[in-house]
């Protein structure tokens, strides 16, 4: 027996408030893993610059969001739903459930952050060389991270990734270099460490 239209319209609006209060969970989740994301990586920035990320507000932000990220549970059902969540996020794939098929441009998110990011880029470079760092935003302290590595976005970024390998490369060396001296002296009787 087929549903009649009108039913499958009241089932769907019944239906709708669950389906969206589960969609907005998953969009929270990814959206708190993003920003724990920007949050490492500024302070990975920071710290490049040989800024200490505890002045700023970077620490306090990461740490908060690192807490909210603790304080959802780890189950394999959130995980499904976040990968078929990010997996929607592909346009191409609307042609695959949709009868009729329709164009969908793709987000266009990037610009507008990236030409304000510039913008930043370019006034710390230019007009502001000595600021507080204490009371900047995270997005304001990525711009003056960037401003030291390079005149545009794109070669600034490329910039402080290499820079930012390096010194994650030199902190593995020096724990790397620590390391057999905190061995020997495990070797060494009690009484002599």
């Amino acid at each position: 027996m087929a549903i009649r239209r009108t039913d499958r319209l009241r089932l769907a609006r019944l239906a709708g408030p669950r389906l969206g209060e589960a969609r907005d969970a998953v969009e929270d989740r990814a959206k708190l893993r993003n920003r724990l994301c920007f949050f490492r990586r500024v302070a990975l920035l920071l710290a490049v610059a040989e800024v200490d990320p505890e002045r700023t507000c970077i620490a306090r932000r990461l740490d908060e969001a690192e807490a909210a990220l603790a304080a959802i549970p780890d189950t394999p059902e959130l995980a499904k739903a976040d990968e078929a969540y990010l997996a929607c996020l592909d346009t191409r794939s609307i042609g695959d459930w949709q009868t009729t098929p329709r164009y969908r441009p793709p987000r266009r998110v990037e610009g507008p952050v990236k030409s304000a990011i510039e913008r930043l880029m370019t006034r710390y470079r230019t007009d502001l060389t000595d600021i507080d760092l204490a009371t900047h935003s995270p997005v304001e302290l990525f711009a003056w991270c960037l401003s030291q590595h390079g005149e545009s976005y794109d070669e600034a970024a490329a910039a402080a990734a290499k820079a930012a390998e390096n010194l994650l490369l030199r902190f593995d060396a020096e724990r790397d270099e620590t390391a057999p001296a905190a061995a020997e002296r495990a070797d060494l009787p009690e009484h002599t460490q």
